[in-house]
């Protein structure tokens, strides 16, 4: 089944719910998918600790979200309790670099989704939305939700707002799920229990079919006088307090002093997703868990591994690791916090902003159900009182590899097994084990036609053309008749080439199904969809990409044109991509861009210097005080600009001065030499000012040498 997952998830563009019940290799599935995919994908989770366990971010720091609860309607609301479409979408003003990103993403992996709340996921839908140009569900990404439903629910503290307009905050009665095509995929293979009749109580309970468990053989593990003494067992808690108290005691009660070890911290790591104790408190004699995996590639442990500490040195800790007759000794290990970025070739790139180096242990005695999460015990003790929530019976005894290494401290009865039936419904309802093939067989080259259309989409173009023509004319410092002749001139070529994309868009897709139903040869597929990479690469570089290029090339660097040139530079930067995503497209393993067509795509222009800016509005006619304020510059500038070409003999003096004191100067530089500027201003009469004076200066000394240099 793990292959076929893997090629659904891989070669084609459906989303995926991947469950299944505890110690069915879901981590496992999906660090082995991360390390093979070929797709660009982020790891997102509800929660800091989750994040960092799975490699990722959390979903609010991907999208800026609020820690506001979300209602999905333009309705006004009262903004202290939630926020509504209208409030959320001001959360979406991104950076140039996290737009880029979002913009390339295939696809998002979300794990521990049983946390995940439906109105934040609906957050996510409005921003990838948003943000790619793109009406579909989640902007068009794929989702791979990762996740037992069984296992610990979202934590909700308003249930009664969401109630208005969720039926249950699970993620799957999101209203962006409700148009998406999704599929539940469930691992069956129990790797952490073997026992059947273990196995069989588990699944009753996890399902909720309480009048199927066999409560006698589970409450034979009721033991409520049990003393583990020395033996290496694990108190499971509902409640951090309760848990930090029983370490607490535990430890206080061993002889000998405490050592403290720090962690070390590097960079940028918060405070709440800390993944261990800052400080550890331990001493000889103490038992601890492993919280990781061995890194090693000893397999000397594993997360949820019991020991004892045998030795607390100032820069090492020794341990016997449960069942082994071995000493070993601790090296602290590095949990790492991210972000994701776009690299210059196109790939999504992990950047660590900070590292958080401790030893990977935690006092052990008591573990919360919220930690248990993901761990292994050979030896439990479990308290399932009324402070259980919802599934926390199956998750805490799901977390022991046997029956005979739990010890009850309260009986199990059928009130305490509460399970929410909307989830086996949603299961029941998308369920898919059967059906992998079919599906990947049916959809892998729909797939890879969306996967062209999806690039060569154009229709944005011209909604992106008004927004930069409403900021152009709102410009005070930029010629407006020419910014509406460039309009209207590419205007009608994008609204044609949108025309075009959306007729090809449907001619390509009934290409795709005739191939798929045998009346056309793939071939035919093949070159249609060349033709179209091609046509559209050439059309929108000439047509729309290269003249606004070249105006913006005009303007760049003008005075009081900031904001507009960085909204310009945005168009021409989304141009830019849109042209070079067209160059490496492939239907299948087949390349559709024709390498002869081939033209440097760059929006990226060299800064004209401010002097040859002056010196362009100069020679279009305009005079020194029309330039200074066009220009938002003084004048006393525009004449030092205008200087450097007198330097060179390019300036029209008669532009600029009347012949009368053109004369005056020039009889006076004929007869007299001063040595500075002071000296000309002295000989001159009073009317010459100093700008006016260097730019003569600099004419009569050009025409000076060129006179000395033809003898």
């Amino acid at each position: 089944m793990n292959q076929q997952l893997f090629d659904l998830a891989e070669h084609t563009s459906r989303s995926i719910f991947l469950t299944g019940k505890a110690g069915t290799g879901k981590t496992t599935f999906l660090s082995g998918f991360v390390k093979k995919t070929s797709k660009k994908h982020i790891v997102l989770a509800p929660t800091g600790i989750a994040a960092i366990n799975a490699g990722g971010v959390t979903i609010h720091s991907m999208f800026g979200l609020p820690p506001r609860t979300f209602l999905p309607t333009h309705e006004r609301i009262d903004g202290n309790i939630a926020l509504n479409i209208a409030d959320l979408m001001h959360h979406f003003k991104y950076r140039k670099e996290k737009l880029k990103l979002l913009r390339e993403i295939e696809l998002i992996i979300i794990d521990e989704v049983s946390m995940l709340r439906a109105d934040v996921l609906d957050m996510m839908d409005h921003s990838l939305r948003f943000v790619r140009r793109n009406d579909s569900r989640f902007g068009g990404v794929q989702m791979l939700f990762i996740g037992d439903l069984y296992q610990l629910p979202p934590v909700v503290r308003d249930e009664h707002i969401l109630k208005q307009y969720y039926s249950s905050p699970f993620f799957f009665e999101s209203h962006a799920l409700k148009e998406v095509p999704l599929i539940t995929i469930e691992l069956t293979t129990v790797y952490r229990q073997t026992d059947e009749a273990f196995l069989d109580i588990l699944n009753d309970i996890r399902e909720g079919v309480t009048g199927d468990i066999d409560f006698d053989l589970l409450n034979e593990r009721y033991l409520p006088d049990f003393d583990p003494g020395a033996d290496p067992y694990v108190y499971l808690t509902s409640h951090n307090r309760m848990a930090d108290e029983i370490n607490r005691k535990r430890l206080a009660e061993l002889p000998g002093k405490s050592r403290l070890y720090a962690a070390d911290i590097e960079g940028t790591f918060n405070e709440n997703q800390y993944p261990n104790d800052e400080v550890l408190e331990l001493k000889p004699g103490c038992q601890v868990m492993f919280i990781r995996n061995d890194a090693s590639g000893e397999r000397k442990y594993f997360n949820g591994k019991l020991a004892e500490v045998l030795e607390v040195g100032e820069k090492e800790i020794v341990v016997q690791i449960d069942g082994s007759e071995d000493t070993y000794t601790l090296k602290k290990e590095t949990w790492e916090q991210k972000k994701y970025f776009l690299a210059p070739d196109k790939t999504i790139k992990e950047e660590v902003l900070g590292s958080f180096n401790q030893y990977p242990i935690r006092l052990a005695w008591a573990v919360t159900i919220h930690k248990s999460q993901g761990l292994t015990f050979d030896r439990l003790i479990i308290d399932a009182g009324q402070s259980f929530a919802s599934g926390q019976v199956y998750v805490a005894l799901s977390r022991c590899r046997t029956l005979e290494g739990i010890v009850l401290k309260s009986k199990i009865t059928p009130d305490v097994i509460i399970t929410d039936r909307r989830v086996a419904q949603f299961q029941d309802e998308t369920q898919a084990n059967d059906r992998l093939a079919d599906i990947l067989n049916s959809e892998k080259y729909d797939y890879s036609i969306n996967k062209i259309t999806s690039r060569l989409d154009c229709t944005w173009i011209s909604a992106a053309l008004q927004s930069w023509y409403h900021s152009a004319k709102a410009s005070k410092f930029i010629d407006t008749d020419k910014v509406k002749f460039l309009y209207e001139s590419i205007k009608p070529e994008s609204e044609n080439l949108s025309s075009i994309f959306r007729k090809f868009d449907k001619v390509i897709h009934q290409k795709a199904h005739h191939f798929v139903a045998g009346k056309e040869e793939w071939k035919e597929v093949e070159t249609k969809a060349a033709g179209a990479v091609n046509f559209f690469f050439a059309q929108v570089n000439s047509k729309v990409f290269a003249p606004l290029k070249e105006f913006y090339a005009e303007n760049k660097g003008t005075k009081g044109l900031k904001q507009y040139n960085d909204d310009f530079r945005v168009l021409l930067d989304d141009l830019e991509d849109y042209l070079n995503s067209l160059k490496s497209l492939q239907l299948l393993e087949v390349s559709l861009f024709d390498k002869t067509n081939d033209v440097p795509v760059t929006s990226k222009i060299a800064k004209v210097p401010s002097h040859i800016l002056t010196f362009q509005l100069f020679e279009d006619g305009k005079t020194i005080p029309e330039i200074a304020r066009e220009r938002g510059l003084v004048t006393e500038t525009i004449y030092g600009h205008l200087a450097k070409f007198a330097e060179r003999g390019l300036l029209d003096l008669q532009r600029v001065f009347a012949k009368e004191k053109i004369s005056v100067f020039e009889r006076e530089f004929r007869e007299n030499t001063h040595e500075t500027l002071t000296d000309w201003k002295k000989a001159l009469p009073n009317e010459f000012e100093f700008n006016e004076i260097r730019i003569l200066l600099n004419h009569y000394n050009y025409l000076k040498s060129k006179e000395e240099e033809n003898g």
